[in-house]
């Protein structure tokens, strides 16, 4: 009687010891979100390349109630207002979709796209006051050029590239909305697309545009 005891009470253990594992792995499972809403997040982050290319860029997506989202990319030179839908935990854009759970984007269909960060959109306007430096690559060239942007508090900034400055006292940029910002600047009509991704500035630009010799940078810069 003892020994059935005994083997009754591991048996016991063994099933509760399982139990509680399974309890928490099932805890763990990514789920999709049921009552995520769009039009409060953007998605933003870093493409592997322009079109085809070696050149990465930063690209963001913002969505709006009437099922149409404002996409675009290196610097805000290619712009779209495709329709999107939202099912079970999956944001469809065309062919392309993104997996949302646990308030992040666990997967995404193109795989040019080197991060993905779910952002909720600030109530406030995450850039004025702010200052951010880091390195940019030019054309794809990793040559750690350094780059130092500064915004005001009333929405308008200065850039500088490596000590050049490119907006002289201060240009204008346009809040998208308070985490995705959009600048054309200067004669020759640079295009500037700042979002904010974990924390981070993800920024490029490009000068020239559609000519044969136009410039692109990209970089991720810190809070300062």
């Amino acid at each position: 009687m003892k020994n059935f005891k005994t083997i009754f009470a591991k048996t016991l253990m063994v099933l509760s010891v399982l139990a509680a594992f399974a309890s928490c792995k099932k805890d763990k499972e990514p789920k999709p979100e049921d009552n995520f809403d769009p039009t409060k997040y953007y998605i933003t982050g870093e493409e592997a390349s322009i079109g085809g290319g070696s050149s990465p860029t930063s690209y963001v997506y913002c969505f709006f109630a009437n099922a149409k989202t404002y996409s675009t990319s290196q610097g805000g030179y290619n712009s779209d207002n495709p329709n999107y839908t939202y099912t079970d935990g999956v944001i469809k854009i065309g062919n392309l979709t993104f997996t949302i759970a646990n308030n992040a984007v666990t997967s995404c269909s193109n795989a040019s796209y080197r991060s993905y960060h779910l952002q909720k959109i600030p109530d406030a306007d995450s850039f004025a006051g702010k200052t951010f430096k880091g390195t940019v690559a030019t054309n794809g060239l990793a040559n750690g050029k350094s780059c130092l942007i500064k915004y005001t508090t009333d929405k308008k900034f200065t850039v500088s590239i490596d000590g050049f400055g490119q907006t002289g006292t201060g240009a204008d940029y346009i809040l998208q909305n308070n985490g995705v910002a959009t600048a054309r600047t200067g004669n020759e009509g640079r295009l500037h697309l700042m979002t904010i991704g974990d924390g981070k500035l993800y920024y490029s630009q490009v000068n020239g545009a559609g000519t044969p010799n136009y410039t692109h940078y990209y970089g991720v810069l810190t809070s300062q």
